[in-house]
């Protein structure tokens, strides 16, 4: 005795189902970056650091009397653009991201007593010359004078060496601390 035969779904239909589960995907994917990036926007502005965590109040202050809160060109450079990897590395800026507010937020509700000078000097020690290379990469290629090119020319030969740290030279440039801040 023959058995019935079950109707077989067609080849179109199997292409349909996939394409279409496809271009949801691809729509949700969409959605959820729109989403992660509204999210993030009101957290990676300076203000939220200084405002919303006493432990930041004395880094903002800073912050806004350096050069990169405030300047003759207007430009202001956010807290992320120097503490977290480039936006536009998006998956590697997420993650930083995520993982560093996870870390604040945990010390500030479970950890012990803040102390301001010690997290400063670590973020010191590890602060790359390649997060002020990010924006000042012309300086190097094309320096504004002699002066420049002079003071420059071991950080061009060896960029990652401690005594080419830009920081040694510039040491107020992201926060104003001895001559506004805190007179000597």
């Amino acid at each position: 005795m023959a058995q019935p035969s079950t109707p077989q779904p067609t080849i179109r239909f199997n292409r349909t189902r996939r394409l279409l589960t496809f271009l949801a995907g691809v729509a949700f994917a969409i959605l959820l970056f729109v989403l992660i990036n509204l999210a993030m926007a009101p957290v990676s502005k300076s203000q939220y650091c200084g405002s919303s965590c006493h432990e930041m109040q004395t880094a903002y202050q800073t912050w806004e009397l350096s050069p990169h809160g405030v300047n003759r060109h207007g430009v202001r450079i956010e807290c992320v653009d120097c503490h977290m990897p480039p936006k536009e590395k998006f998956f590697t800026h997420l993650f930083a991201k995520a993982h560093a507010g996870a870390k604040d937020m945990f010390v500030h509700h479970f950890g012990g007593e803040y102390d301001g000078e010690k997290v400063r000097k670590h973020v010191k020690e590890k602060f790359s010359n390649d997060t002020c290379l990010y924006c000042h990469k012309d300086l190097l290629v094309a320096p504004s004078g002699f002066a420049a090119q002079s003071a420059h020319s071991g950080l061009i030969d060896r960029p990652h060496a401690d005594e080419n740290k830009c920081l040694n030279c510039h040491p107020s440039v992201g926060h104003e601390r001895t001559n506004r801040l805190f007179p000597e």
